[in-house]
């Protein structure tokens, strides 16, 4: 491996110079920022976790502390830490509304960009690191996710600011020395306080915690580890008290790795079904998730032969780095590993959950792609990368079209004033439910709907989401519980149907139909709910 990168340096001195190198990174940055851009979409994402960051910033703004606003009582939030909320808070303090709130995801996407560069560049020097970073930059999901309230883009610029941090200090280095200066202590501390502020942005950043700290103890850097170890206690140990304050309900959506059914935590997964997941989701992300994440979802959903072939060939490549990489004992190699363990085990397969995971696997593909051309004995290795990487590219490209064509259209309807331009036709029709409810419906009405936190977000009006359960007695009590008013029946889940629609059906004395938005079966329902039986006529 160090013949490959003494070779591929050899090659970039010819390649780029120092001024070359920074323009073309800055066109990269540029180029992502336009992409961007180009697909963006000013409407709210229709996920709820997305209204919920921008509900807990409204909490923090206004001063009424990190609370869920949309639900009655509004009760301690504890299931999404604190980082983002305050980020976006901060933003609408100074008079930023949703699209300020987007743009700062794609600065997030950005400086993602960019750091992976620097980190990249200390293994494979610089035209490579900037093949790396430039397949990076247009990689689908990163775009998908640059224009969405969310805090994803903010994580993955703490997890990669946190490895280059780490990497950046000589404590991980061979350094023989036994102390630490207060540079080297400094840097180390700092991968830690960045690894920390990462994990107050999503839970799925202990891996990156445990991975510094392992290669700390690892290294006897003892100084650094104890250093280290205090700033991640504090984070770590400061969000699982805020926790263990909140309402029962709140506490118990911990610990979903162990969860047979996060919706119901009173049941936990044994060790065969634990085993049964990981193996289902190893076989989700090698042939499904991640080749859609490196060329995209093509019309109709699967995965097309080349996206397939590009998804194993990342895989196998970054496989073989990690191997031949994970002896020198860095975060990167530990990381990645610990990461993947933690994808493996949650409960969902997503890609929105494998982004974090995206730029690790790119660098170690590009480390994997030099040294089996060293074991092959190719003599110059400046063409490899960037050609693989221009693979990467030209694979997304389709779905890139396809993309920039769709957000197009829609911004086009939306400057005309259609402001749910795009959406799915149930969810134009929770919306506009939504926008009635908020003109028509008294304040301080309670609500009842399939997403709650969107609900609010466009009615102002308080509610819950209606419990997994079509037993009548259950769902009436649940009702009576958080003093419903009315019950929203809308497709925008399968759960409506599944759940409340059969006990409306089982109970219609207890409903009365109150407005109705679409039409067939795309149509949202505003059903009043009678807390008392109406009295029959003698």
């Amino acid at each position: 491996m160090g013949e490959s990168v003494a070779a591929e340096g050899r090659d970039r001195r010819r390649l780029t110079g120092p001024r070359a190198t920074w323009g073309i990174l800055a066109v990269i940055v540029a180029a992502h920022v336009s992409v961007a851009a180009f697909v963006f979409d000013p409407k709210p994402f229709v996920g709820g976790d997305n209204a919920g960051y921008l509900i807990l910033a409204e909490s923090i703004q206004t001063g009424q502390g990190y609370r869920d606003l949309h639900l009655p009582g509004t009760p301690r939030h504890a299931t999404s830490p604190p980082l983002y909320p305050l980020v976006l808070a901060l933003a609408r303090g100074v008079g930023s509304g949703l699209l300020g709130f987007k743009a700062l995801s794609i600065v997030f996407t950005a400086l993602s960009v960019i750091l992976l560069y620097f980190l990249a560049r200390r293994r494979l020097g610089a035209t490579a690191s900037l093949a790396v970073a430039a397949a990076f930059a247009i990689n689908p999901v990163l775009l998908y996710y640059s224009h969405w309230t969310l805090p994803e883009p903010l994580f993955v610029l703490l997890a990669l600011a946190a490895l280059w941090s780490a990497e950046t200090s000589r404590l991980l280095g061979r350094s023989e020395e036994s102390t630490d200066s207060g540079v080297r202590l400094a840097w180390a501390a700092g991968a830690a306080a960045l690894a920390s502020l990462a994990y107050l942005t999503r839970g799925g950043a202990i891996p990156l915690v445990l991975a510094i700290l392992i290669v700390l103890g690892w290294r006897r850097r003892w100084r650094a580890l104890a250093a280290s170890t205090i700033v991640a206690a504090l984070a770590v140990g400061g969000w699982q008290a805020w926790r263990a304050l909140a309402v029962p309900r709140e506490a118990a959506a911990s610990g979903a790795h162990l969860l047979s059914d996060p919706a119901n935590p009173d049941r936990l997964a044994g060790p065969g079904e634990l085993v049964t997941r990981f193996i289902d989701s190893v076989r989700v992300y090698l042939v499904d998730l991640t080749p859609q994440s490196i060329a995209g979802v093509p019309v109709g959903g699967g995965v097309n032969p080349l996206a397939l072939m590009c998804g194993l060939l990342v895989i196998a490549l970054a496989l073989v780095a990690w191997i031949r990489e994970v002896r020198r004992v860095r975060p990167v190699e530990f990381y990645a590993a610990l990461y993947a363990l933690w994808l493996f085990l949650w409960p969902w397969n997503e890609r929105r959950l494998l982004l974090a995971l995206l730029p690790v696997l790119y660098l170690l593909a590009a480390q994997g792609l030099l040294w089996c051309l060293d074991f092959a004995r190719f003599k110059s290795h400046a063409w490899a990368v960037p050609a693989f990487a221009a693979l990467l590219v030209m694979v997304g490209v389709p779905h890139h079209v396809r993309a920039l064509s769709f957000a197009a259209d829609c911004r086009r309807l939306y400057r005309e004033g259609d402001r749910l331009a795009c959406y799915p036709p149930p969810w134009r029709g929770f919306f506009q439910a939504a926008a009635w409810a908020r003109a028509n419906t008294p304040e301080g009405s309670t609500i009842v709907s399939p997403e709650p936190r969107l609900f609010y977000l466009v009615s102002d009006r308080q509610g819950d989401e209606y419990p997994p359960t079509a037993d009548t007695d259950s769902m009436l009590a649940f009702l009576d519980s958080v003093s419903a008013d009315y019950v929203v029946v809308a497709a925008v889940s399968p759960t409506t149907f599944r759940y409340l629609v059969p006990v409306l059906r089982a109970m219609p004395e207890r409903f009365e139909p109150v407005h109705a938005e679409g039409e067939g079966t795309s149509a949202a329902y505003l059903v009043a709910y009678l807390t008392a039986r109406p009295q029959e006529s003698p």
